[in-house]
């Protein structure tokens, strides 16, 4: 008989609306009559999973994660911090998911680690924010931006995305404006702008942000750069809001450049950044950079929007 493989599966049991009810003997369940032997580990606070799949990647010939886009970034994290290029696999179980959405990877616990023990991985571009922090979707600052990784889990769990729009919302009344020169391949953009990201996804912030399918790839080596300036009148900004939640964006006011090394300067202000959701810090400059085929991660062939 075969010598089984090793699936490293990693739960974070307070991501999403309901915290986890299965227990690690469930989730084991579901891949012990398969070619996997399953080792579960239930992540006890920030940075757990990056730290355990840092770890022990090495050891394991699949690694799976059942979370947020927070956990997932972790995991990512992890796996590329161990230098073992070893598949993943995502289970998701958060807010909003974005990741998930984009990529068409079931919500339904089941489905999912069927397409896991089914399918096959499929190289997917991440993002490198600075020197060392990965993240598989998307990095921005501005408006909106603070309120997705500071508002109570609780809250986030009970009224899902509707806690990020009450967050944001009390940032309206005080809408800074953040000088920026960000050059992007060579080319610069410089201006004041209320929200800006790197993103490398169909939908951002539970669909606040759209963009159109056949403008994005999740594997081509490139990422989309959204900067949005301040509208002149609160009727312009309604309507800009609506607008980018379909997918339609006023050029008055929007900037959409792809490219693969993006550049941040500031001006020597400070600004808060959100990484897949989690604070990623405070930076006057950073440089972003687009990490082509970084993971591979199992996922339907035909993803949508």
């Amino acid at each position: 008989m075969a010598e089984k493989k090793k699936a490293l599966i990693l739960v974070n049991p307070r991501s999403g609306r309901i915290v986890a009810r299965r227990t690690a003997f469930s989730y084991g369940s579901d891949f012990r009559d398969t070619e996997y032997e399953p080792f579960i580990r239930m992540t006890t606070g920030p940075k757990d999973a990056t730290d355990a799949a840092k770890r022990l990647a090495d050891q394991f010939d699949l690694v799976v994660c059942r979370g947020g886009d927070g956990t997932l970034g972790e995991t990512i994290n992890g796996v590329l911090a161990s230098g073992k290029e070893v598949p993943i696999g995502y289970i998701p179980g958060g807010t909003t998911n974005d990741f998930a959405k984009s990529n068409n990877i079931p919500f339904d616990t089941e489905a999912a680690i069927r397409l896991i023990l089914h399918g096959k991985p499929i190289a997917q571009d991440v993002g490198l924010f600075g020197e060392n922090l990965y993240f598989s979707y998307t990095a921005s600052f501005g408006l909106f931006t603070k309120s997705s990784y500071a508002t109570d889990q609780r809250i986030k769990n009970r009224y899902g995305y509707a806690a990020y729009l009450a967050g944001g919302a009390k940032e309206l009344r005080h809408i800074r404006e953040i000088p920026l020169r960000v050059t992007v391949d060579g080319k610069s953009v410089e201006g004041k702008f209320i929200f800006g990201s790197v993103t490398n996804a169909y939908a951002v912030g539970g669909g606040l942000l759209k963009f159109s399918k056949d403008k994005v790839r999740f594997d081509d080596g490139l990422m989309e750069l959204v900067l949005i300036r301040k509208p002149k009148t609160p009727g312009d900004f309604l309507k800009l809001l609506s607008g980018v939640s379909k997918g339609i964006y006023d050029e008055k006011y929007i900037t959409i450049l792809s490219g693969k090394v993006f550049l941040f300067d500031f001006m020597g202000e400070e600004v808060p950044w959100s990484v897949d959701g989690e604070f990623g810090g405070d930076t006057k400059e950073v440089a972003i950079q687009c990490i082509e085929h970084g993971i591979q991660i199992f996922k339907p062939t035909e993803a949508i929007v």
